[in-house]
């Protein structure tokens, strides 16, 4: 369900007026050449960025993307400035930088359905891009 999810994303919200770029493994949000607002790892080559969350947890990362730290988003979303060591190959970085691990989709499709999810991801980007291009356009 999770990687079903991940791959109907860029759907709806090119639905919001949102587009993504297919790259190769993931597909990003593109702000100018340099700087991404998301990005969705979307397992066409590789299942997902490793990494530590906050509480040091081993994580599989999949969705990453910008926010306001005054205005955080909610769980399943993860503060990745707070993640300890050198980020991976793959995760995007910065202090606003959020992440979503696939073990945390996978709990959370356990109390709702694929489409309340997406719809709840959908509104979550619809704010990252707006404080994205805010903040750095």
């Amino acid at each position: 369900m999770v990687d079903d999810l991940l791959m109907d994303l860029p759907d709806l919200l090119a639905g919001r007026g949102l587009i993504l770029k297919q790259k190769r493994g993931y597909k990003a949000g593109k702000l100018s050449a340099s700087r991404n607002w998301c990005r969705i790892v979307d397992g066409d080559m590789y299942p997902g960025v490793p990494g530590r969350d906050s509480r040091g947890e081993f994580k599989t990362w999949r969705l990453f993307a910008r926010f306001d730290a005054g205005q955080p988003p909610s769980w399943p979303w993860d503060n990745l400035e707070q993640c300890e060591g050198k980020k991976p190959q793959g995760m995007m970085s910065g202090d606003d930088v959020w992440g979503v691990s696939y073990e945390g989709l996978q709990t959370w499709s356990r109390a709702a359905t694929g489409r309340q999810i997406a719809e709840r991801l959908a509104g979550d980007l619809q704010i990252s891009f707006n404080y994205s291009r805010q903040r750095y356009c």
